[in-house]
């Protein structure tokens, strides 16, 4: 068994690593697990808000990605049936705000990776890849975790807190007995990458961010740089039909919606294809004991305004915080991490879960009227400054860090 003076946390996605970095930095020992023997590459979260680079720049991590990433400075919302910009939102308004009035479009694995990077200069930090959280203990003094390694034995590990940031099927929050109720949106969401740049005025003019409504079949476009930052165009599709899921994520099906929604002469490019079920869940407590849930173990969300990455960012470093202050006997453990769950728990419900839906509703709304109604009322508060602004707190999760900062 391991030393027990030390946080164990279970995942090495971009919350857990993040998470390890600051402990490590503060002088904790942490060891990470990990079930993957490399970090995944293929096309997930791409979106950094401005409060989520504000967090990382005492890390040094927001001067490290931005070279890596494309600065987003705008986002919109358009029509395919009108054909126009209904609405375009400018972080500039709210430059008082945040040190990095913008969004950085930069892929998850750049963000895992360095902080990594980070980590690993450290003394205080081990990661632990090939190895999976099979079940959990705990007592007044710590966590005692079983993990399988790459050789398939078990072993026990311990440490004096858990931090499970080990995904949407957490592991640990299966051992704990949590329940994650929810809803499973019925359609299935594709993403498919090219090289097609839809930015150029004559192919469009799409700022990096850019959602399109359309009452049978939506899309949202993202911009991201590419590992040779060349620049690479993601664009979402929802799949409502019945057809198997080779049928969606084939070729034909693809190039088809890409034509309906996006029009050119040939055929687009298409690099990538991913499908996947998309979920709404809170988890019903993000701690028990001395073990607390942050990210995708906590909560899940479609990723129309890129809340999911973000929203757990803000969950492992108000965690980490937290560990320090109790670390270093600065706080009661019992009531410092039960402010834990009070300040992010309600947070993911009222911001991460309630953006990402209506951003959702606003695109896909089938009835005429009201389908007007929230286009004109986006439009509306985009042109008013005194209705933008909070708007873009909210959408950068400002809001949410002040509000949950201010929760006793």
């Amino acid at each position: 068994m391991t030393d027990d003076n030390r946080i164990l946390i279970a995942g090495a996605g971009p919350v857990g690593m993040i998470s390890g970095c600051y402990l490590a930095r503060h002088g904790i020992p942490v060891t990470v697990f990990d079930t993957l023997e490399a970090t995944a590459s293929d096309h997930r979260a791409s979106t950094v808000h401005p409060s989520t680079l504000d967090m990382l720049a005492p890390l040094g991590m927001a001067d490290r990605l931005i070279p890596m990433g494309l600065i987003s400075p705008v986002f919109q919302f358009r029509d395919r049936v009108s054909g126009g910009i209904v609405a375009e939102f400018d972080y500039g308004l709210i430059g008082d705000e945040t040190d990095h009035p913008f969004a950085l479009q930069v892929e998850q694995h750049k963000v895992i990776n360095v902080a990594h990077d980070l980590a690993s200069a450290l003394p205080d930090f081990t990661l632990l890849r090939g190895h999976t959280l099979t079940g959990l203990t705990q007592d007044a003094d710590g966590v005692t975790v079983t993990v399988r390694g790459p050789d398939g034995a078990e072993a026990p590990h311990r440490g004096r807190f858990l931090m499970g940031c080990d995904g949407g099927r957490s592991e640990t929050r299966k051992a704990l007995g949590i329940d994650f109720p929810g809803f499973t949106w019925p359609e299935r969401f594709i993403i498919s990458t090219t090289e097609y740049d839809f930015g150029e005025a004559a192919k469009g003019g799409y700022a990096y961010r850019s959602y399109v409504a359309h009452p049978d079949q939506w899309c949202a476009l993202i911009k991201v740089a590419g590992d040779d930052m060349r620049g690479l165009w993601r664009v979402l599709l929802p799949a409502t039909g019945e057809e198997p899921d080779e049928v969606v994520q084939g070729e034909g099906w693809v190039q088809e919606k890409l034509r309906d929604c996006l029009p050119q002469g040939a055929p687009y490019d298409i690099q990538h294809r991913n499908l996947y079920h998309v979920h709404q869940r809170v988890a019903e407590s993000f701690r028990t004991g001395r073990v607390l849930l942050a990210g995708d173990s906590a909560h899940v969300n479609n990723p129309l305004g890129g809340m999911g990455m973000n929203g757990g960012i803000h969950d492992g470093m108000n965690a980490a915080e937290k560990l320090v202050r109790i670390w270093r006997g600065e706080a009661d453990p019992d009531a410092e991490l039960a402010r834990y769950d009070r300040q992010r728990r309600p947070m993911a419900t009222k911001f991460v879960q309630a953006q990402s839906i209506r951003n959702k509703e606003i695109l896909q709304e089938k009835d005429g009227p009201a389908r007007r109604a929230k286009l004109d009322e986006l439009a509306a508060t985009a042109e008013d400054p005194a209705r933008c602004r909070p708007y873009l707190l909210n959408a950068s999760l400002i809001s949410m860090v002040r509000e949950a900062d201010a929760t006793a």
